[in-house]
């Protein structure tokens, strides 16, 4: 009998054993309300059928960073070409070196300017207030392009992420919002407009700023980012890399409704080790002062 037992009792180990889920913590690096908040809180349902998940969302990159190092299991990151940029001009809190066998997703997005009561038109000639998210420098600096451009008077007013820059338009406390596509279209849905967006795309919905100047750069912004796989070995990097992709395309999941079956969001899965490293090199030098 009591081998029996012991049988019995051996094998319910193996068998939990062979039905455990590898832990996965999953560490968003941006605000409490923004895109990096809401795509770390899918993909975390997304994956929690494959992995023990630790969905850990601290507010700021700053602090992100400092948890990451006390944090010895596998873990998912995402960092943004803004964050890097403003570390890099000495003034954020840290740098992070983006190791192109880490990244899992690489995807890039222009930001817009949209509006729940006004028009185009008035933006470019009347004095308004125009809500962005942090880090304030890179996007200050665009929305001051367009004064320097077109004679606009805008007034950039810094909020902390997408989505209190949203909150802060529909409250009215600001006259414009500049996001990113994504969010444009949830301002659309909700009843606004976006006119226009920061890009040379000649092609896009909107009026890409970068044509009705092209001599200033600075009309040029967005977003790149990329996820990336910390405390992985390859063979687990390559497992994550391809259930991430997986969940991207398919039509029941988080992720999916979030970029609206790929529609709001270019992510890149087929760039090669060296083009991450250009693509990512030129995104943030496009972003410094």
């Amino acid at each position: 009998m009591r081998k029996i037992i012991l049988t019995l009792i051996f094998s319910c180990v193996l068998l939990g054993n062979a039905f455990a889920k590898d832990s996965l913590t999953i560490l968003n690096a941006g605000s409490k309300t923004g895109s990096f908040a809401m795509q770390m809180t899918a993909v975390s349902k997304d994956l929690q059928k494959h992995y023990d998940i630790d969905l850990k969302i601290p507010g700021d990159y700053c602090t992100a960073l400092q948890m990451l190092k006390n944090i010895e299991g596998p873990v998912l990151m995402p960092w943004a070409n803004d964050f890097e940029a403003i570390g890099r001009d000495g003034n954020g809190c840290a740098t992070f070196e983006v190791k192109p066998a880490q990244v899992v997703r690489y995807d890039s997005t222009v930001m817009c300017l949209c509006s729940v009561k006004h028009n185009g038109e008035s933006l470019m000639k009347n004095q308004h207030t125009v809500g962005h998210t942090m880090p304030a420098k890179p996007f200050k600096r665009a929305l001051e392009a367009i004064n320097n451009s077109f004679g606009a008077k805008i007034k950039p007013i810094a909020y902390d992420g997408s989505g209190a820059t949203k909150t802060g338009l529909y409250n009215g406390e600001v006259d414009y919002a500049m996001v990113s596509i994504k969010h444009g279209r949830d301002i659309i849905k909700n009843g606004g407009s976006c006119f226009y967006e920061f890009s040379s795309n000649k092609d896009s919905d909107l009026v890409a700023l970068a044509t009705m100047d092209p001599s200033n750069k600075l009309l040029i912004a967005g977003y790149d980012a990329v996820w990336l796989a910390l405390n992985m070995s390859t063979k687990e990097v390559k497992k994550l890399r391809q259930l991430i992709k997986e969940v991207h395309q398919d039509p029941s999941s988080a992720m999916y409704e979030y970029t609206q079956g790929g529609k709001v969001l270019n992510v890149m899965w087929d760039l090669s080790p060296s083009e991450i490293t250009t693509q990512w090199e030129t995104s943030v030098t496009n972003l410094q002062e």
